[in-house]
């Protein structure tokens, strides 16, 4: 055995372990409709998440970056962060419209395929990690959408929801903000002496706050829905300068490029 290349095992396997919790989501949001099952399909893409925010750093550390490892990521985003979503949302509210309810599942999954092939064009293109994303992550996706399941959840105690029509605009509205060209700020470049850094820490502690006085589940909505329409807000005042004739030209070196 080849003990140079035994470093790669480390990341590659934090990442199949994500496709692993992936796949047993699918087959629970698919075959149960138990609200304990429904939930443990919810945490299992929480434990894909923090696999995939893992092994790219595991892969720096351990000086074991490969060209097979970024592939393999990409590939497994797509199943824990596009089709296994795409399943808990259509267990959960829109096994009701038959074939319809599976096409907006589709249009998620489908979005997220889309988003993943842009990053590793443009990952292909630029080197280093950057302010922004460019685009709604894959994983920030998933998580707005195990974040509502699971707030559902826990406080109606239903496994699935009758307001099929929403979950099919939250879907739609998802893929939307994947494909788009709204610029989410990684936060990785944050000063936290500064007026941004206080501003995240303030919004931390309102959505602590509301977890300790309501759910943790709630709480993580906020945070989702918070990050989401401040993308949206930025979206916004960014065009209506172009409208208006301002200067709204981005350095390319401002898109991110690294989803970890």
């Amino acid at each position: 055995m080849d003990l140079s290349k035994a470093k790669y095992l480390a990341p590659n396997s934090l990442t199949l372990t994500s496709v692993f919790c992936g796949m047993a989501s699918i087959n629970l949001s698919a075959t149960s409709s138990d609200p304990k099952d429904m939930m443990l399909a919810a945490w299992l893409l929480v434990v894909a998440m923090v696999c995939d925010a893992l092994d790219g750093r595991v892969a720096r550390m351990t000086k074991a970056e490969s060209d097979l490892g970024v592939q393999l990521d990409s590939l497994a985003d797509m199943v824990s962060f596009g089709i296994a979503p795409a399943m808990l949302l259509y267990s959960w509210g829109m096994k009701q419209f038959g074939l319809l309810g599976l096409f907006f599942a589709f249009i998620f999954a489908g979005c997220t395929a889309l988003r993943l092939a842009r990053f590793n064009v443009m990952a292909n293109e630029h080197e280093g990690v950057m302010k922004y994303f460019l685009g709604l992550p894959s994983p920030l996706a998933a998580g707005t959408v195990v974040s509502v399941v699971l707030a559902h959840i826990s406080v109606t105690g239903h496994a699935t929801t009758g307001a099929g029509a929403s979950v099919a605009a939250m879907a739609a509205l998802l893929g939307a903000l994947m494909v788009s060209n709204i610029r989410y700020r990684t936060f990785k470049d944050v000063n936290f002496r500064g007026r941004a850094g206080l501003a995240l820490v303030a919004l931390s502690a309102v959505a602590v706050g509301v977890g300790i006085a309501l759910k943790p589940s709630v709480a993580f909505v906020i945070l989702m829905v918070l990050y989401i329409f401040i993308g949206i807000i930025g979206g916004v005042v960014n065009w209506s300068r172009a409208i208006l004739g301002e200067d709204v030209a981005y350095d390319d070196e401002e898109w991110a490029h690294d989803e970890d």
